[in-house]
């Protein structure tokens, strides 16, 4: 049940991407959605695998949606994030942004603790809405890094 639960999301994910005014190139869109998925990779391998700090499920159903989570819900999740800070957005709507989408990936969160797909050891939840506030912020940081070099590359041609 949990692994069609993550699976529907993924897909409603992926199809809000699909159909939300992109401001940013396809090229870039891509970019970020690589470097974001390489952090998220990152960040569950070193907490979930090597410091086993949370145990997730040996189930093969509750591992895939784990993986649909890590993979997909939360790359494009910052890519969909990008495209709606870039929409004119106040400093005061980017925080509201910021906070309210680590709060919906922190909402995967609960739901995997209360579907038995995770298990929490020596963790504290908290830190996992900070790590999302983080990889928000993170994923703006790499836009405007991203843009930079463009810029000069662009400026010494």
């Amino acid at each position: 049940m949990l692994f069609s639960i993550f699976f529907f999301f993924a897909w409603l994910i992926t199809a809000i991407f699909y159909l939300q005014k992109k401001v940013i190139s396809k090229g870039e869109n891509m970019i970020i959605f690589l470097i974001m998925l390489v952090v998220s990779i990152h960040w569950n391998w070193i907490i979930y695998e090597e410091l086993v700090l949370v145990k997730i499920s040996d189930t093969t159903q509750a591992y895939t949606a784990f993986l649909l989570f890590r993979t997909i819900i939360t790359p494009v999740a910052a890519i969909i994030y990008i495209n709606i800070i870039l929409t004119k957005t106040t400093r005061l709507k980017t925080i509201f942004v910021t906070l309210g989408g680590a709060l919906c990936l922190f909402a995967f969160i609960l739901l995997a603790l209360a579907g038995n797909l995770i298990e929490t050891k020596q963790w504290n939840l908290s830190l996992d809405y900070i790590y999302f506030v983080l990889y928000f912020c993170g994923a703006l940081v790499i836009h405007y890094f991203y843009q930079s070099i463009i810029q000069k590359e662009g400026k010494t041609v």
